[in-house]
């Protein structure tokens, strides 16, 4: 009786001891692979690791946790825009954590002069504005990758920027800290509604005197913000695509407050990335002016679009 006792408490340390030794072998290793992967985007030509990434995501080695997405991608595309051909959620997805990690974690140098050519194009189309002394709004799609048109915003003179997310704003926050010095703060729709008004009323005070730039999302779909508290107020009725649509009225009813112009634009990736800027909107023309932008941006570039995976996108009955 005292040896199976004996046994079996030898059997729980010893598979405790083993487990610890397994996770540390499995974190250093992970560390390692992370270093090396970083270490290639770095030092490597991207378009190659693109190419590459592509072929494997071809054979299913990688995005396998996507694959699911792209049948409702690719109907999505279809029904709305009526264009053939398919939407490969998968790849989408890959190729943004590739680009996100190649400018941010890895620093590669010819990603970082596309971002910076991005942000200056952007920054001429702003500097008009700035010195009529109009308040400003940036407005980026879900293009490519919301982390890199964050950046690009962010780098738009003053300098400065928050940016309205749909997310736990702590988690942005940490992310924040390693884009590589983007002068970028975070505010979530999640937040408690008394925290989001006194976050928004500081932020727009700043907006309004040229301190620095709000950037928002406007072609959030719903689903994102049905749990929030100003969802059902938070709805704009409209016309997406010759079907009746709800957006979000965020962007409209922020510009509204500051009297600002808006700017939307977003990324794409031809030979690189590349950025498409729509001529300033102002304030109370956006509310006309968003869907029309939503379905310029679908039609002409759908497989830089991050969200064509969303089941109901705009066309959510309630």
């Amino acid at each position: 009786m005292a040896m199976t006792r004996f046994l079996l408490v030898w059997i729980v340390f010893s598979t405790k001891n083993i487990g610890g030794y397994l996770h540390q072998v499995t974190h250093r290793l992970f560390s390692a692979l992370k270093t090396f992967f970083c270490w290639v985007l770095r030092f490597c030509n991207v378009r190659l690791v693109l190419a590459i990434a592509r072929g494997l995501c071809f054979l299913s080695v990688l995005g396998r946790e996507f694959r699911h997405q792209n049948p409702v991608a690719t109907q999505n595309f279809h029904c709305l825009t009526g264009q053939k051909g398919r939407i490969d959620a998968s790849w989408i997805a890959v190729r943004r954590k590739i680009l996100e990690a190649s400018a941010t974690w890895a620093q590669n140098p010819k990603v970082l002069r596309q971002l910076a050519a991005c942000t200056q194009q952007l920054d001429e189309a702003v500097a008009p504005l700035r010195l009529q002394k109009n308040a400003v709004i940036l407005a980026p799609l879900h293009s490519i990758s919301d982390v890199l048109a964050a950046m690009v915003g962010a780098g738009v003179t003053p300098g400065r920027a928050s940016v309205i997310v749909s997310s736990s704003a702590e988690q942005y926050n940490a992310r924040a800290r390693a884009l590589g010095g983007v002068n970028l703060s975070y505010c979530s729709i999640h937040q408690d509604s008394k925290q989001l008004a006194s976050s928004l009323t500081s932020l727009l005070s700043d907006v309004a005197m040229g301190q620095q730039n709000l950037i928002i999302f406007p072609d959030i779909t719903p689903d994102y913000t049905v749990q929030t508290e100003e969802a059902a107020s938070g709805k704009l009725r409209c016309r997406l695509f010759g079907r009746v649509a709800g957006l979000h009225s965020g962007i409209a009813r922020l510009a509204r407050a500051v009297s600002a112009q808006v700017v939307f634009y977003h990324l794409y990736y031809q030979d690189g990335l590349r950025i498409h800027i729509h001529a300033p909107v102002k304030a109370r023309d956006v509310a006309e002016k968003l869907p029309e932008v939503i379905e310029q941006a679908l039609q002409e570039y759908p497989h830089d679009w991050l969200l064509w995976h969303s089941h109901s996108l705009y066309f959510i009955n309630q």
